[in-house]
């Protein structure tokens, strides 16, 4: 004890702070003695363990095919629902088939890009206003611009 004492004395350590000093180094001796005896235990192959993973291996290739059977049936099941989507789109009527001043809104709903809005809309601007002059008066129709009247001229008709 007289060591630490002159070791307290030299260094300025406090009585608290010695044994701090005095603990943490008795740990990490302790701490390197169990990683050298189990070093040695693991370099004199008695307790070596070998692990087979074939089992693992068989499990995640199972899981992986499951997977991608899977995958296959979703990307078959949208390619379906893709076709039926073009199935049921509407047929495009025949080349000046259909008279905007005289049309139902269920013939003007017919034609490309013209919904029921669209549609209700047309009918609504032909009672407002008197029957359509020419085919450019349709841009007059709120929601119809040049790129739409230019998808509908070839189907429609003034009379």
């Amino acid at each position: 004890m007289k060591i630490l004492s002159v070791l307290q004395q030299s260094l300025g350590f406090t009585r608290n702070e010695t044994r701090v000093i005095l603990f943490l180094t008795a740990t990490f001796l302790v701490g390197l003695g169990l990683r050298w005896y189990q070093s040695d235990a693991r370099n004199s192959g008695s307790t070596e363990q070998k692990f087979d993973y074939s089992e693992s291996d068989r499990e995640f290739l199972e899981r992986s095919k499951k997977l991608e059977a899977l995958n296959r049936q979703a990307s078959n099941q949208s390619a379906r629902n893709a076709d039926t989507r073009r199935e049921t789109q509407k047929p495009t009527p025949q080349p000046r088939s259909i008279n905007i001043n005289t049309a139902s809104k269920i013939e003007l709903m017919k034609l490309p890009g013209v919904g029921e809005a669209y549609a209700e809309r047309i009918i609504l601007y032909r009672e407002d206003h008197g029957p359509f002059q020419n085919i450019e008066a349709l841009v007059e129709v709120q929601g119809i611009g040049k790129k739409t009247l230019e998808k509908l001229r070839p189907f429609i008709r003034v009379e």
